[in-house]
């Protein structure tokens, strides 16, 4: 069976107006035309997203919901099916994320924000959204059950987007990831897709191997293979694909490939082929996540992506 998730395409608004000849009385319904969202064929369900501030200043400065919580770690927002939290959906717009006239969705983290946070086990803040992969479910609310297995499909993440702004710090790479594959109750991500300027090429950092129910790893190692180099302001493409052969990485025109278990060339590692296990399931997330940590000394150092396609396929 075929999944395909297309969440930005072409906005097309078409109004049909229709009349009837030939009657003695007005014959035209005027029938409310159904608001046309942004973004046309994104269905927002599909998604959750991350926010870089607290929830305490979330729910302080923009919250809604009386389900919010007085606490220090980043918010989520949630599809409108999920109670005790406020809802994302397409008509959402905030500092943090908005969708723009053109339709390009935009995702923005000002490293001094005043109520910026992090999520667990990281000292990085991020704008992020997290796929649903069965969001049609009951339990679409549960994250434990919105995830895949890599022997079930070729699982496909393609997006195109552009670096609008990014922090200008002496000494700093303006380091951030834009696409991500990773497991659930997993601590070491699979694939992360990192941009670190224009003068640098994309590199996809990935681990080598992992341990099961978050658990930490001392001999696990993280390692990259470079990819194409894209310039800030000008738009460019990636894809990662994930089956039960290995992984397929591209960005700005540079693509490579490595099967499961296959030592990869300048690295000296493999992907581990117990990766692929039934018994483990991932995830892909779409959006920013920069590795600079936060500090009220860096305020107005904003990294500002847009995205004008994002596509997730599992056939």
């Amino acid at each position: 069976m075929t999944k395909k998730i297309n969440i930005f395409t072409p906005f097309v608004i078409a109004i049909i107006l229709s009349g009837c000849q030939g009657s003695s009385k007005d014959n035209v319904q005027n029938n409310p035309v159904p608001p046309v969202e942004p973004g046309e064929g994104w269905n927002i369900e599909q998604w959750k997203i991350t926010l870089p501030v607290s929830e305490s200043y979330y729910k302080e400065h923009f919250g809604v919901s009386s389900g919010l919580n007085d606490r220090d770690s980043a918010v989520e927002l949630l599809p409108s099916k999920c109670s005790g939290k406020d809802v994302f959906s397409l008509e959402t717009s905030l500092p943090y994320f908005y969708v723009a006239d053109n339709e390009d969705v935009h995702f923005i983290v000002d490293l001094g924000d005043a109520g910026i946070s992090t999520t667990t086990n990281t000292k990085y803040a991020r704008s992020e959204l997290r796929e649903l992969y069965n969001y049609n479910s009951s339990s679409i609310c549960s994250s434990s059950t919105q995830n895949w297995t890599v022997d079930d499909a070729n699982h496909q993440l393609q997006a195109q987007l552009q670096i609008e702004d990014y922090p200008n710090i002496s000494g700093k790479d303006p380091k951030v990831i834009v696409g991500q594959v990773h497991g659930y109750k997993i601590k070491q991500a699979l694939i992360k897709l990192q941009w670190e300027g224009g003068n640098k090429p994309i590199r996809a950092i990935l681990n080598n191997t992992f341990l099961p129910d978050d658990q930490s790893c001392s001999y696990c190692k993280s390692f990259s293979v470079d990819l194409g180099t894209a310039e800030a302001n000008s738009d460019w493409r990636y894809n990662i694909e994930v089956n039960e052969n290995g992984v397929v990485l591209e960005a700005a025109g540079v693509s490579k490939s490595f099967a499961w278990g296959e030592k990869i060339e300048n690295t000296g590692y493999a992907l581990d082929p117990d990766w692929a296990h039934s018994d483990n399931s991932f995830y892909f997330k779409a959006g920013i996540y920069p590795q600079i940590e936060p500090s009220s000394s860096l305020s107005g150092q904003i990294f500002d992506v847009s995205f004008s396609e994002i596509k997730i396929t599992h056939q």
